[in-house]
């Protein structure tokens, strides 16, 4: 009895925790729309303030990207999974380089990062996990269900 009233109330407050991140993310992606309209709009009432001074372009940039990047943390809100995490981090340290003129040594940092991660998602994160969510359980290969098509005993279908 304890125990199903307990899963339960885990079911509940997980079902109401995915509310909440729903609800963020739809807002998230209203503002960001909001955002990506008022960009358009001040490149279209002065244009000729975008094409004549550099300092437009960095903030232009510094514009956009921030939407991408924010546009990429709904996503991630979405579907947690490691793919998701690790393309967030890449472009936000992808627009900190791109962004903010540093020296040559911050930017060579934020490269050594960014190979880090490409690295992590390549060597340490298993395939299987790239695209499944965090939380969500991964089918053992022994608990594959049986093929219709008979297949050779090198190929993996699942």
């Amino acid at each position: 009895m304890q125990n199903s009233l307990k899963e339960s109330f885990d079911r509940s407050i997980s079902r109401i925790l995915i509310v909440i991140e729903n609800s963020i993310s739809v807002i998230t992606v209203v503002v960001l729309i909001f955002m990506l309209l008022f960009e358009f709009l001040n490149i279209f009432a002065n244009p000729l303030d975008y094409i004549s001074s550099a300092d437009a372009v960095t903030n232009y940039l510094h514009e956009m990207l921030t939407i991408v990047i924010g546009l990429e943390f709904v996503k991630l809100l979405m579907h947690l999974t490691p793919a998701n995490v690790l393309e967030v981090l890449v472009l936000a340290i992808s627009r900190s380089i791109i962004i903010s003129h540093e020296n040559a040594l911050d930017n060579l940092i934020g490269t050594a990062c960014i190979v880090m991660l490409f690295a992590t998602r390549r060597f340490l994160i298993p395939k299987q996990d790239l695209h499944h969510g965090i939380a969500e359980d991964v089918p053992e290969e022994d608990s594959c269900p049986p093929c219709s098509k008979q297949e050779d005993s090198t190929s993996s279908h699942c």
